[in-house]
């Protein structure tokens, strides 16, 4: 038994504060859904032959096209849930008059929405993981309880995967941070619009130890404030993002957001000592698959919040389904590298 039909919860949850992880806002930022249990998706070669020359009264030559691989998956859901706690609703919450100035009925309304809001944070921070996934190494690994492991590989060449070793590694007297990112820059199939350091990067690209500090030094003491960046930054992630700098034409972020696992063990979405190179004509796209419910009518859609009441046991419950995958139209558009 539910109290809310779908679409009054969906409009509440559009209500409900907006949370955008950095990744996803500078990368996927498009949404599409499918009104199947299925995502399909296109790996198309990027076509880089060059234009025959011909004389001027020559009639022009065809090209050949070159064919694109459908692929097709099924999504494992998500589906974060909560009870609507009854002890909650009987007691004063943080922020209310000493004395209680609201009804339990308008209390269980309130533990409903922070229930809600809850649940689509959570779905967000698997949406950033796998953006994050996808970054590092062009693919998704999806598993979970009575889901079977499945890779979910874009085609991304194996070239943009690096790990530096030797005197290359940027911890070493002989490292040329500033030359590797120029020469990893050329890598790219899009030009390369931004990168990603996490703190351990950034400490060893800034240090004195390797042979092109003074470059580095030019580059954090050059005044970028008066550019302009088409990324707003959400006041919830803010905390993790910070702009550094400028190489040419790329921005240099530091990024220390972070997730909890399974076991409550704390994780970087760019793990230590890695950089990441990616260009936002990436044209990253946040795809679902329509929720496989008579409650959410089998519709597409990004989120799908229900409440209920079990009548067997009188407990009420809040849960939010989805289907994602993040997919880069451009996987050869971004790069991953270990620095040490």
């Amino acid at each position: 038994m539910s109290l809310y039909d779908t679409d009054t919860l969906i409009g509440l949850v559009r209500k409900l504060n907006p949370f955008e992880p950095f990744l996803l806002q500078m990368f996927f930022p498009n949404v599409i859904t499918f009104d199947t249990k299925y995502i399909d998706f296109d790996v198309i070669e990027t076509d880089l032959t060059l234009a025959p020359f011909v004389a001027p009264k020559v009639a022009g030559k065809v090209l050949e096209n070159k064919g694109g691989i459908l692929k097709k998956f099924a999504p494992a859901y998500v589906k974060p849930k909560h009870v609507v706690d009854p002890d909650r609703v009987l007691e004063r919450q943080p922020g209310e008059a000493l004395n209680g100035s609201v009804s339990p009925a308008q209390r269980a309304n309130a533990i409903i929405a922070d229930n809600l809001t809850k649940e689509r944070n959570s779905i967000k921070y698997r949406l950033e993981w796998m953006a994050s996934q996808v970054l590092l190494s062009g693919s998704v690994t999806v598993e979970g309880e009575d889901y079977p492991t499945q890779v979910v590989d874009f085609g991304r060449d194996a070239g943009n995967t690096i790990a530096l070793a030797g005197g290359q590694a940027w911890d070493q007297a002989t490292a040329t941070p500033v030359s590797d990112i120029e020469a990893w820059a050329t890598i790219s199939e899009a030009p390369i619009t931004d990168i990603i350091m996490d703190q351990k990067a950034w400490g060893l690209f800034v240090g004195s130890q390797h042979r092109e500090a003074d470059k580095v030094l030019k580059i954090i003491n050059t005044d970028y404030r008066g550019s302009e960046s088409s990324l707003k930054l959400d006041p919830n992630n803010g905390a993790y993002v910070q702009r550094k700098g400028n190489l040419g034409a790329m921005t240099i972020w530091v990024y220390t957001g972070f997730y909890h696992d399974k076991d409550r063990v704390k994780q970087l979405f760019i793990p230590d000592n890695t950089v990441v190179l990616a260009s936002r004509a990436l044209e990253g796209v946040r795809a679902f698959g329509a929720i496989m419910s008579p409650g959410a009518g089998y519709r597409a859609m990004e989120q799908y919040p229900r409440h209920w009441i079990d009548p067997n046991v009188e407990i009420e419950y809040t849960e939010t389904q989805s289907a994602p995958l993040m997919i880069p139209k451009r996987p050869n558009g971004s790069l991953a590298v270990t620095v040490m």
